[in-house]
């Protein structure tokens, strides 16, 4: 009753109101609406295409330009623009390669054979798109002076593994971010400059840059190479040897022979990795700037079977010179920025920024690549495996001391079990082998 009173109340003031005052307030509401309602629609436009850019995407790395009803470079330019934002945002270095298949009756295709093999010898964040008939581009997220070695990989995997090629040469053109161009236009046009440049003595071409000041600076002991002549794939320059700058009664600087000596004296003589010594504190050092930057991180663990079988049949030196084979095998197979040092007499550990997914990759890659490989010592032919476990971060441990731990024991289960494979951590499978830590890598 009293709410139809006060109705009443209401609608016998309206004729006591200006007409123009209803009509504005009425004509503001309408705007509101109609305001309103334009932000709604694109919103959600713009939301729909982020979605569909999304999809797109996708299915450009594994479907035909031509059945989504687009050209190869249109495909190639939203990849490259994908890529420059995402490693400019992260502040990352990547690589742009353009592989020429030169086989006569072979079209390239994301769903054939050549390219399913290609994509088993990448990193899941690594993507391979259509150029042309004959060649396919890849976006690779790694520094460049890793480039030129991913790439000879990448072809002489296709080579072993595709038949369709009937051993025909691949060759590979290459620019890198920021390098070489800070564009997707100038890593293309670069990228295909370094291609005219290969021939059959150079399969894989890349514009060389000096930097004139590094050059002035640097001395010749002042690199690191290991017994072939080849930069190590491990830096050993702890933040802490920095050198102070020179002020007026100062000692003077340390020559590059003395500082070369200093690195040199943190590797190990057999094997050219890091000593067993010299490990964790690197590898603590790798892991912090990890976590800084909340990136994702494998340790692998990683047994070479049977050496004391070969020490007591073919002697102590054969045993040496299938450690330094493996050793090898794996700083010509794993990138610049991943730490390699030896553990114990006849393993190796291996910190990686990579995710699970990759580091599974990566397992079974560097499993099948020591097991098919022949070492020479002396006059014979020796193979032997590898065992590996592999263990994440985050998902495995929050730091290095709980990484270790963890392949430790998969690589330990693994022995125990004559596995001879690569395994990731499982806590169920795993948990029942007791710990045996390393007394240098402690809990942080």
């Amino acid at each position: 009753m009293g709410a139809a009173i006060g109705r009443a109340r209401l609608f016998s003031m309206l004729p006591l109101l200006p007409l123009s005052v209803i009509g504005s307030t009425f004509l503001a509401g309408a705007v509101e609406v109609v305001l309103a309602m334009v932000v709604s629609f694109f919103l959600i436009t713009v939301i729909s295409s982020y979605y569909r850019f999304q999809h797109i995407v996708e299915l450009a790395e594994e479907i035909q330009p031509e059945d989504m009803g687009a050209s190869a470079h249109d495909i190639l330019r939203i990849q490259l623009a994908r890529f420059l934002a995402s490693c400019a945002r992260r502040n990352s270095a990547f690589a742009f390669a353009l592989l020429r298949l030169n086989v006569s009756g072979v079209r390239i295709r994301l769903d054939g054979p050549v390219t399913a093999a290609l994509k088993e010898n990448l990193r899941r964040v690594d993507v391979v798109c259509v150029y042309d008939d004959n060649t396919l581009a890849i976006l690779a997220e790694t520094e460049a002076d890793d480039a030129e070695a991913i790439m000879l990989r990448v072809i002489n995997y296709l080579k072993r593994n595709c038949p369709e090629l009937g051993g025909q040469d691949l060759r590979a053109g290459i620019s890198s971010y920021p390098r070489h161009a800070l564009s997707g236009k100038e890593l293309l046009r670069s990228a295909e400059e370094a291609l005219e440049q290969t021939s059959l003595e150079r399969l894989v071409y890349m514009q060389e840059i000096i930097d004139v000041d590094e050059e002035e600076e640097a001395g010749p002991e002042e690199v690191d190479r290991n017994n072939n002549g080849a930069e190590s794939s491990v830096e050993i320059v702890a933040p802490d040897e920095a050198e102070p700058e020179v002020k007026s009664g100062s000692k003077p600087r340390e020559s590059g022979r003395r500082r070369a000596a200093k690195k040199n004296a943190m590797l190990d003589e057999l094997t050219g990795v890091l000593k067993p010594t010299a490990v964790s504190a690197y590898m603590q050092r790798m892991m912090a700037e990890i976590r800084r930057k909340k990136k994702a991180a494998a340790l692998f663990a990683i047994g070479v079977n049977n050496i004391d079988h070969i020490s007591r049949i073919h002697g102590e030196k054969a045993a040496n010179d299938v450690l330094v084979a493996i050793s090898k095998l794996l700083q010509d197979n794993l990138r610049t920025a991943d730490l390699i040092g030896r553990h114990e007499r006849d393993a190796f550990l291996v910190l990686s920024e990579v995710s699970l997914e990759d580091a599974e990759g990566i397992g079974k890659r560097l499993s099948v690549l020591i097991q098919q490989h022949i070492i020479e010592t002396g006059n014979k032919k020796l193979k032997t495996n590898i065992v590996i476990g592999v263990a994440a971060y985050p998902e495995h441990g929050r730091n290095l001391h709980h990484l270790y731990r963890a392949a430790q024991k998969v690589l330990d289960f693994n022995r125990a079990n004559d596995i001879r494979a690569y395994a990731v951590y499982n806590p169920e499978i795993h948990d029942k082998i007791p710990s045996k830590p390393l007394k240098s890598i402690k809990s942080d």
